[in-house]
């Protein structure tokens, strides 16, 4: 179990590294690490956002589930926007390791504090009553 977590974070820091190098390489982008919410206690992420593209890898997830990407504000009042394209979802591998790819039409920096990544236990983006957090950051 040691074994594992040691290897995940390894590996997160190695997708770190790659995500952040090849977002400066291209001219911008902002490598953002999440976190886990107690729901998912093992999972790990990394996010690449730049001014017209995010890019996210993530394990430790529910195999075979669905998650959706979305740009979220707490205050004044709790609103939220997809990331992306709709549905703003990907699908986790046997394993729970999942990929999302899309192109933003703005930078969500200045405009939404953090951005999240929910399960849809319907396997339904759509289904928007039943989500659970799975991985967070401030922005």
């Amino acid at each position: 179990m040691k074994t594992n977590r040691i290897l995940r974070s390894i590996l997160v820091c190695i997708l770190s590294i790659l995500l952040f190098t090849s977002g400066w390489a291209s001219g911008g982008g902002r490598t953002v690490v999440l976190e886990p919410t107690p729901e998912h206690p093992e999972a790990t992420g990394t996010v690449l956002i730049d001014e017209r593209h995010i890019s996210l890898q993530a394990r430790g997830l529910k195999p075979g589930a669905v998650y959706t990407v979305w740009f979220v504000n707490m205050k004044p009042e709790k609103r939220e926007a997809g990331a992306g394209e709709a549905p703003y979802m990907f699908r986790t591998d046997p394993w729970g390791n999942g990929n999302y790819s899309a192109p933003l039409n703005e930078a969500p920096f200045g405009k939404w504090s953090m951005i999240m990544v929910v399960l849809h236990p319907t396997n339904n983006p759509k289904d928007m009553k039943n989500m659970v957090g799975a991985l967070k950051a401030p922005l």
